[in-house]
């Protein structure tokens, strides 16, 4: 069987900082693709296509690497680790808010970075392949006006758009579909979607559902009919169909 080995691109503008974290990488076992701006992070995506973990520092000379977050986790699969210098609630919320799924405080060892990367791949994995239960009933299936396609990531609305799915947002639908009618706590899902359970987490939680909610409403006219149980979590108020 073929395996094939995770292929990562860092964006970080000091060249001695980046050569040495590709360095390290590399004798991890990744294949690693290291440029210094946004402007080449572009370039080399639609050179080589879709790596499948962005590391990305927010400080680059040209745009912000939140800016660059944003459009992988809108256009593409890829897991997304921020880089920055900077630790503070605001610093960290910004990250999660513009999609990341882990955030590195400079200075660290490439190790962690490393082992960063590892647990993140074993994430995006699980979100890809964790079965989900079946639907209650067959008329519950047939009369399911949204319908979550498990193996491309998409999302089709009443009004038969399709929308591409981000790992959280798979990692969220897959949480609320296998509890149907009964609602997900948010520490349940805190859990899921982030390293640890605090207050940038929670708030990351609920601007990743408006973001969805946004997202659907916009393509198919109606949001996705998540709700909210207030003090407990989130779940979904109507039937899915599965493909």
């Amino acid at each position: 069987m073929q395996v094939t080995t995770p292929r990562i691109v860092l964006v970080e503008d000091d060249a001695d900082l980046r050569e040495s974290i590709v360095e390290g990488l590399e004798l991890s076992g990744f294949q690693v693709v290291g440029v210094g701006s946004g402007r080449e992070f572009y370039c080399k995506l639609a050179e080589a296509g879709p790596f499948t973990v962005a590391v990305l520092d927010v400080g680059l000379p040209d745009q912000s690497g939140l800016v660059l977050a944003e459009y992988c986790r809108t256009n593409t699969a890829m897991g997304i680790i921020m880089l920055t210098a900077h630790d503070s609630e605001d610093d960290f919320f910004r990250g999660y808010e513009a999609g990341c799924d882990l955030y590195l405080t400079k200075p660290f060892p490439t190790r962690v970075l490393a082992q960063a990367i590892t647990r993140l791949l074993e994430r995006l994995a699980t979100a890809s392949d964790t079965p989900l239960q079946e639907q209650d009933s067959v008329a519950a299936f047939r009369n399911a006006r949204w319908t979550l396609d498990r193996t491309a990531w998409k999302l089709i609305t009443p009004a038969n758009e399709i929308i591409g799915l981000t790992s959280r947002e798979m990692q969220v639908l897959t949480a609320l579909l296998e509890a149907p009618g009964e609602p997900v706590t948010r520490d349940q899902l805190q859990r899921l979607l982030y390293p640890r359970i605090d207050e940038y987490s929670g708030r990351a939680l609920d601007a990743l559902v408006r973001r969805l909610r946004a997202k659907t409403s916009h393509a198919g006219g109606e949001p996705i009919p998540i709700k909210t149980v207030h003090a407990v979590g989130y779940c979904l108020s109507e039937p899915f169909a599965l493909l």
